[in-house]
Parts: C-alpha cells; structure tokens; sequence
C-alpha cells in the first residue's frame, strides 16, 4: 500500500518521519511539504477545540508535528488531498498549540471540511521565531493520511474569532470579536441586507474589537464583514461573518414561502433523523411551496431543532403560537419551548409537548400562552423529539403565527405623544410613563430608514425638514420596550 511504501523513502517535497508519538518528539514540518502521517498510535493531549467531542469506546491517540515559523503570517494544514482514499484514513481531525510541551496553549483546531468532506483543513497565526505543535488524532479512524502544508506572509493579520452579536434590539446591535494577532491600530466593519454585494454595504471604523450599530430596519436580517486596520493603506483580507437579525415584533406570521418569511429562522441537529425546508410539491399548508420537514430516524430518538426568529418582548407581554402540522404513516411528537437565544441549551421552558397525529391533513395547534418573565430577546424553538421509527417517517409544520394580546408594544405607544402632526420641520415626542429613548428612527413606507438619531433621555425631538413630503413611521426605541407613530411630513 502507498501509505507503507512511503515510509522506506521520500520524494521531492514528500517527508516521512517515524518518532512523532508525543509532543517532546514531534516531527518537525515546513512550509510547501506534504507530510505522511503513519497509523495514528501516540501520546494523546485533549483535543483543542473539542470538536465533535471524544472518542466514547476505545483509547484517545495522537501523532505529532511541529512548525517553526521563519516570517508573520498563516499557515494552513489540510489532510483534503486526493490520495487520502482507502485503506488511508478518509477521516481525521487536528489540533494546533502554542507554547511548550510542558505547557500547551491551544491556538485552535478542526474536524471536517463539509457535511461530505470528513477530512480537515485548519488555517492558524504564526509569529516569526515561534514554534507550533499540531496534532492529529483517532477521534475517528487510526490510519494513517498525508497532509499539507502552506505558508502565506502577512504584515496585517485578519479577524479570526468572532463572538456573538449583542444588545439585540429592533434598531440596533452590538458586534464583537476577538482582538487579531498584534493587535491592529483599528477594524473596519461593512454591513448591509443580508445577500449584499461585499463593498456596496455601509462601512464604519472602531478602535476597539466591538462596535454599535444603530438605525437598523426592525425584523431585519443583516451580513457583516470585518478587517484589520494595520497602517495606513495596510488593511486584512475581510473576514465573512454570519449574519444576524434585529428583533421581531408581534404580531408576526410566516408561511416559509419567501425570503422574508424565512429570515430569521435557524436550526440545530443534535441527534439522528434529518430535518429542512420543502420548497416543491403541492403538500403546503397554504400553498405550493414552502413547509418544514422533520424526518425520523429509523434506530436513535430523534433530537433536531428549529428556531424562530429572536422577537423583542416585554416584562409580562404574553405571546401565542399557532401552527399546522401533519404527519404521514407513524404518530410522532413535538416539544415547543423558548428561551433567550438560539441554542439548544438556553431552550429550557417547554410550553407545550404536541402529538402530530397520522394522516394527510393539516391540523392546527395553538400553544399555551407564553409571559415573558422580563424584557429582553426571546426565541420560540420546535423540536423532534419522537421516538425512532420502524421507517422514516415526514412530519411537517407551516403557517406559523405569533401574537400578544395587548403587547407592552402597544401600551407604550399609546402612552407616546408626537407633534406637530403633521409638520415640516421638527416633530417633538414625550411619554408619561419615564420611558427612556435610546433611538428614534424614520422609515418610508417601503422599510427604509432615511433618518434616525440617538437620544438617552425621555423626550426630545427629530428635525424632518430635509425629508421629502410624504408618510413616515417613527419607532421609538426605549428601555420599555417600542412606540411606533405616523407622522406625517407636509
């Protein structure tokens, strides 16, 4: 086999090393080489980043290499080379750390390229004059691979970690990453709808690893790029970051049939069975297209999640669910719950456990009343919890609708006072309830925000005297929760 012939020789660029089964005596790698690693059968230190968790039969193993780095830059180790086929292991997994074998730091690590592609390719930061030690492991198979490895030079090192967005609210967003390597003198940050052109978008800069970005669309998905500010005309690659959505009010409904309707909406698998979106056919509830699908395991419990959008509630705002559902030929069960993000953890009040009946036809399902305990970002999560069936089977959810009954939403803007309306120049607003202004935003009536201004006091006022005559809604955005008026501009 290829895989034992190359350890009796090597060719150009091709090493071999034989006593890489600890990290005191790792092989030592350079750029521009592929690397054969042997049956994986050495010391093991716990994965660095854990991905996909540990080995649950069996003993943890490892083989190890080391990279010294001669310039700044990245370097890039893949295994996803076209002679890693059987009996080569088509599955690996790697870690990479800093420091000493005595004290390991961990830089970062990776599983799999792809939902297909179980080989691995890991991109990490190096300073000039540091060592690296990289270490593959038999989280899934113990035969040996070969891996490459890249250097690219850099003077300016891009973002690689980012943390949640935060401060959600239906304006406005917090971003926040993790400082790059040798800390640039600034980031830029571009933002716009979610799918825009990258360099068409809205570009602000920031001093620090976290920016604030208000006057945002309400019920809005949003892409993001980030780079580092190295110098002048010294910039990063931008590094692409998911998206997020500003916060939804009620009421609210979505059929799944748009892109509208479907912004916002996420998902978790955590267990066996398989879950997504049915756009063809005729079996929607209210149309041709549009539906979700969970489809059961035939051995394990299922356990797959999908997530509302995150929806700006009240103290005491109480919000109802209606949805249809169907099943096919096996009864199966769904558990609806909330919680403060879109994590299966954080999903931990169950408001209604349902059984999808077998049949044809869709039924629909209120869901008990949920009350918000307190202001803040709520997510509604709707998860396959059937048991195993003896064949997979469809169960399908659609025409989702989400309300409150005398929401805090309206209260609060009943207790909002706007004037003149109309008006031309100025438009005054005040409460009585001590609410306190964050933003105060105008949108045409297509969405668009033309204007909007920071507040942090409980009146004040906007000047509309460069907007053009016409309807606007105001949305007032306030530690109590939103006001909306319609303000009209003579």
């Amino acid at each position: 086999m290829k895989k034992l012939l190359l350890l009796f020789f090597t060719v150009a660029g091709f090493v071999s090393a034989n006593a890489q089964d600890s990290c005191a005596t790792a092989a030592p790698v350079t750029a521009g080489s592929t690397v054969t690693v042997p049956d994986i059968i050495g010391v093991y230190q716990l994965a660095c980043n854990n991905v996909n968790g540990e080995l649950t039969t069996g003993t943890p193993l490892g083989m190890w290499y080391s990279y010294t780095a001669t310039a700044n830059g990245q370097v890039t180790v893949s295994s996803s080379l076209p002679q890693n086929v059987a009996p080569n292991s088509v599955d690996t997994r790697v870690s990479v750390f800093s420091g000493t074998c005595a004290s390991l730091v961990c830089v970062g690590g990776s599983d799999d390229v792809s939902a297909s592609n179980y080989l691995t390719t890991f991109t990490f930061d190096v300073l000039a004059g540091n060592t690296y030690y990289i270490q593959w492991d038999n989280r899934w198979d113990p035969a040996g691979f070969d891996f490459s490895v890249a250097f690219t030079a850099l003077t300016c090192f891009p973002v690689t970690t980012i943390n949640n967005p935060s401060n959600l609210t239906t304006t406005s967003v917090t971003l926040n990453w993790a400082a790059a390597t040798l800390s640039p003198a600034s980031y830029q940050v571009e933002y716009g709808p979610v799918g825009f052109a990258q360099g068409a978008g809205t570009t602000l800069t920031t001093s620090t690893n976290s920016i604030t970005i208000s006057g945002l669309t309400v019920a809005t998905t949003y892409d993001y790029y980030i780079r580092s500010v190295c110098g002048s005309g010294n910039f990063s690659t931008w590094t692409a970051v998911d998206s997020f959505n500003t916060l939804f009010l009620c009421p609210y409904t979505s059929g799944l049939d748009t892109t509208p309707q479907l912004q916002g909406w996420t998902i978790a698998s955590n267990g066996p069975g398989a879950q997504g979106l049915n756009s063809t056919g005729t079996a929607g509830q209210a149309s041709t297209a549009g539906y979700w699908i969970f489809t059961s395991s035939t051995t394990t419990a299922n356990n797959n999640w999908l997530f509302s959008p995150p929806f700006s509630l009240q103290a005491n705002e109480a919000v109802t669910i209606t949805f249809y559902h169907r099943a096919s030929t096996s009864a199966r069960t769904l558990r609806v719950t909330v919680g403060n993000s879109n994590t299966t953890a954080a999903q931990t009040t169950v408001l209604a456990t349902v059984p999808i009946a077998v049949g044809t036809t869709w039924t629909q399902v209120t869901v008990p009343t949920f009350v918000a305990p307190a202001a803040g970002a709520y997510y509604f999560g709707f998860n396959d919890n059937s048991a195993a069936t003896a064949t997979a089977v469809n169960m399908r959810l659609d025409s989702f609708s989400f309300t409150s009954v005398l929401g805090t939403n309206d209260y609060l803007t009943s207790k909002f006072s706007v004037y003149p309306n109309p008006a031309n120049n100025v438009v005054n607003f005040s409460n009585d309830v001590n609410a306190v202004v964050s933003t105060v935003a105008m949108a045409d009536l297509n969405g668009r925000v033309v204007k909007s201004a920071t507040v942090n006091a409980t009146e004040g006022n906007i000047s509309i005297s460069d907007l053009a005559t016409g309807i606007y809604m105001m949305t007032i955005t306030t530690d109590q929760g939103v006001a909306v008026k319609k303000i009209v501009k003579q």
